[in-house]
């Protein structure tokens, strides 16, 4: 009488060595994923030590020299990278709404009081300390000889509505400049504050890799992260929510994005239509940083990301 027992089951040499290898590739990808972890929390301080101060007074400067000359100057009010805390060093935009009353735009166009702004910075302003002033198809931009670009939208108040001009630059618009903002807060505040850092990483990451005219805008960027974050559920390490940016991006980047604020009818509309030669070559472009991403082997991989 007897049994043989519970007994137990020995993995062989070759098992065993395969358990070994996998325990080492976790701990590999454990260190990596920490040295990269790291390295974008170093650069979130360089991006976040930017100086306001001196932003601040700037922005001061410049409502104090359209004020001189423009009768019934109403306010400067933040909008763009600036409101949704999405701001970096040399990359990001400015932007502000130089606020008009009715009265003073009267029936000229946007065209008129860009030209007109240039002017009066150009004439105002201590040309010693700025690099240009020029104007775009919707705003006047005012750069400074350490690189910070400032973004001069006109916009008019009408009633209880402010209109600005849209991508094409020709007439005015109505506005609602904090319903994207307010829907950047929430997705951010959903993924416990993460969203922001990565939008930051990915633009810095997109200067360093791509000429001006070649990556999405700053607006287009956040509007990309809204929709790759939506419904994330993944790692919220700034390299997961870097990658995933990226990768989403890629794909999403091929079609037109619908601009909630009413400025325009997509944020991206330059680019065209679904599938356009533009947002091929875009999609291309990320993709690519995307597959250096995901190949990255350790911190020199992604510094080098960051450094162009």
């Amino acid at each position: 009488m007897g049994g043989s027992g519970g007994g137990s089951y020995r993995l062989n040499p070759s098992e065993l060595q395969q358990l070994r290898e996998q325990a080492q590739e976790r701990l590999e990808r454990t260190r990596i994923d920490s040295e990269v972890n790291s390295l974008l929390q170093q650069e979130l301080v360089t991006i976040n030590n930017r100086d306001a101060e001196v932003v601040g007074e700037r922005l001061t400067e410049i409502e104090s020299a359209l004020a001189s000359e423009v009768e019934e100057f109403d306010r400067l009010l933040y909008g763009g990278s600036v409101a949704k805390h999405t701001w970096v060093d040399g990359v990001s935009d400015v932007d502000s709404l130089v606020v008009l009353s009715d009265a003073l735009v009267g029936a000229r166009t946007p065209a008129e009081m860009r030209a007109e702004f240039e002017q009066i910075l150009r004439r105002q302003l201590n040309m010693g300390e700025v690099d240009a002033v020029r104007v775009g198809r919707m705003a006047v931009t005012v750069t400074y000889r350490d690189g910070t670009e400032i973004q001069l939208l006109p916009a008019v108040q009408r009633a209880d509505s402010l209109e600005v001009s849209p991508s094409s630059g020709n007439h005015w618009a109505r506005i609602d400049p904090k319903r994207f903002s307010e829907t950047l807060s929430r997705v951010n505040r959903e993924q416990a504050g993460a969203v922001v850092p990565a939008i930051k990483i990915a633009k810095a990451i997109l200067a360093a890799q791509l000429a001006e005219d070649q990556r999405p805008t700053g607006y287009h960027v956040e509007a990309l992260a809204v929709a790759a974050f939506s419904n994330y559920d993944g790692p919220r390490t700034p390299k997961a929510m870097a990658q995933h940016l990226f990768e989403r991006a890629s794909a999403d980047v091929r079609r037109p994005i619908a601009d909630v604020t009413g400025q325009s009818r997509f944020v991206d509309s330059e680019l065209g239509g679904t599938d356009s030669a533009d947002r091929q070559r875009l999609a291309q472009n990320i993709e690519a940083i995307s597959r250096r991403m995901q190949a990255g082997t350790s911190a020199a991989d992604w510094k080098s990301l960051l450094d162009g």
